[in-house]
């Protein structure tokens, strides 16, 4: 039975990883953006088709340069952490832990998972 570590680490433990959700990793692009962020970031920004449900929307979203988050650093580090995107704020890898599997994250970023979870 899988246990996740959460008791022992908190939060999402991104203080010991090494920025894989800001890698390319089956999504499209590295943030989708949202309200204001759109004017913000508008020089890095590019529009991108996304599904929702039966229709398809035009979204602004910060597009993956070489597999990577623009605003990451050399040493994965975010180069604009306090002003970084509301989809960043949010983003917590252990929320893709379920009781039915694990969700799309944790299945293509297994080394996260390792460390999230004890065996």
């Amino acid at each position: 039975m899988r246990t996740i570590r959460i008791a022992i680490l908190g939060g999402s433990p991104c203080d010991r990883c090494w920025a894989a959700c800001c890698k390319q990793n089956g999504h499209g692009y590295a943030a989708l953006l949202r309200g204001d962020e759109v004017r913000k970031f508008a020089a890095f920004s590019t529009p991108a088709r996304i599904q929702q449900g039966t229709r398809v929307v035009i979204e602004h979203v910060l597009p993956y340069v070489h597999g990577r988050c623009q605003f990451l650093g050399d040493d994965d580090r975010c180069t604009i952490y306090e002003d970084r995107p509301a989809a960043c704020r949010a983003f917590q890898c252990i929320d893709h832990f379920s009781v039915r599997g694990l969700g799309t994250f944790l299945q293509r970023n297994p080394r996260v998972r390792e460390m999230l979870e004890i065996l």
